[in-house]
Order: structure tokens, then C-alpha cells, then sequence
């Protein structure tokens, strides 16, 4: 078998998962999955194609004993099931698909946590239903006209703990979403394994509450150690 014949057979398995999910994505009388849950889950399996196509990659150089000129990048950053549980990583903070995931979910009937630099009226504007907001900004909340409640600053990790926590126990049951856009903002005021620890606790408890968690991260702006033990500890 050739470099080139190898290359081929990839790219062919590549198309073929490619094909598979397309196929999931039209299947919306699937059990116990509506349309937008499906396609959320249909969107994260689309992004693990690249880690799965990497470990075919690695069996092919295993067994010939050739270079394929494997490129171990940010596309190859394995992805969680989305579902009732799951914490949900997503390459890329303001990730507008994450913010389409969290809208798309709410208008489902989920119940929502949005936890932004994105100001609540924005949010909710584009969300187009009620839904619990915090702002994450060093504005002074004296100066708005919003609840003091739905300002959150950076550096307020018990505050955005004790809120989740409230949220998931008056949610008990219901099916819900917490959106925390904001992770590099966090990091940057106070640390990265202090976000860590907290991110380590809010997916545990989501998990407790058969909740979902949508985490987007910029791997640009961490250190490879740092972008391994986020993805270690919260897929």
C-alpha cells in the first residue's frame, strides 16, 4: 500500500462520515430527540470527524510504517455528546454557533442561563424569550438600569457558583442550558486553574442535575498545557 493509496483511503473514510452525519442531521423523528436537539447533537459528531479521521491516520502509519504528514491542531480537539449531562466544549469564545445552540434550545421550551460579556437586553433580544442573563463587565451596576443581580464581575467566582447552583435547583427537573461565554475574560482577572477548579465543579454539577453545559474556549489565547487539561477535564 502507497503514501498516495493511503491518502485516498482517508480521504474516502472522511467523506463517508461526512455522509453518515448528514444523513442524522435529516432524521428529525428520531426517539426521544426533537429537531433541534438532534441537530446539536449532529453538529458536535460533525466536529469529532477530524479526531476520528487522526486515530484512523495513526493505525494506517502504525501498519505501513509511513509519514502521512499527521498535523496535530486545534481541529483535532475531541467534542462532547450534547444531551441531558453533558458539559459541551466549543473551539472559539462569542461562538456564534454556541449562542445559536443556547437560542435554539430556549425556544424549545429549555430553560436558560446565559452567562456573557454580552449585556442581558442584547441577549434576550436575540434569544426572543426570557431567559436568566449575567453580564460579565466591570460596570458599575449603580449606573444601569438593570437588576444589580444580573451583573456579574470576573472576579465574582462564588457569585457565579451560587447563581448556577440556584438556577439548576429551581430548574430541577426541566430540561436545561447554561451558556458560560466569558472563560478568557475570567482567566484573564483572576487565573487559569482557579477557572479550572470552578469549571471542574459547575460540570459536576450539571451533571447531578441532568442539565447541559455550553463551554466555548479560545485555545489562542492558552498556553498547550492549559488547552489539554480543559479538554481532559471537561469533555
Amino acid at each position: 500500500m502507497t503514501k498516495e493509496y493511503a491518502d485516498g483511503y482517508l480521504k474516502g473514510y472522511e467523506d463517508g462520515l461526512r455522509e453518515a452525519l448528514e444523513e442524522l442531521l435529516s432524521n428529525t423523528c428520531r426517539r426521544n430527540y426533537n429537531a433541534t436537539e438532534i441537530q446539536l447533537l449532529a453538529k458536535n459528531q460533525r466536529n469529532a470527524i477530524p479526531k476520528k479521521l487522526a486515530q484512523r491516520r495513526k493505525q494506517i502509519q502504525r501498519e505501513l510504517g509511513v509519514d502521512l504528514d499527521e498535523k496535530v491542531g486545534e481541529e483535532t480537539v475531541p467534542r462532547t455528546e450534547a444531551g441531558p449531562g453533558k458539559t459541551v466544549l466549543l473551539t472559539g469564545e462569542s461562538n456564534p454557533e454556541a449562542m445559536e445552540a443556547f437560542r435554539d434550545l430556549v425556544r424549545e421550551g429549555w430553560e436558560g442561563l446565559c452567562i456573557s460579556r454580552t449585556c442581558p437586553k442584547d441577549v434576550r433580544q436575540y434569544v426572543g424569550r426570557e431567559c436568566s442573563v449575567m453580564w460579565l463587565t466591570k460596570a458599575d451596576p449603580q449606573a444601569g438600569d438593570l437588576d444589580r443581580e444580573e451583573y456579574l464581575q470576573p472576579t465574582e467566582t462564588a457569585k457565579m457558583q451560587t447563581s448556577i447552583r440556584n438556577f439548576l435547583t429551581k430548574n430541577k427537573g426541566k430540561p436545561s442550558v447554561i451558556l458560560l461565554d466569558g472563560m478568557t475574560y475570567i482567566v484573564t482577572n483572576t487565573d487559569f486553574r482557579s477557572f479550572l477548579k470552578i469549571a471542574q465543579k459547575i460540570k459536576d454539577d450539571v451533571f447531578q442535575a441532568q442539565s447541559m453545559l455550553l463551554l466555548p474556549y479560545e485555545p489562542k489565547n492558552m498556553l498547550e498545557n492549559e488547552v489539554n487539561l480543559l479538554i481532559n477535564e471537561m469533555s
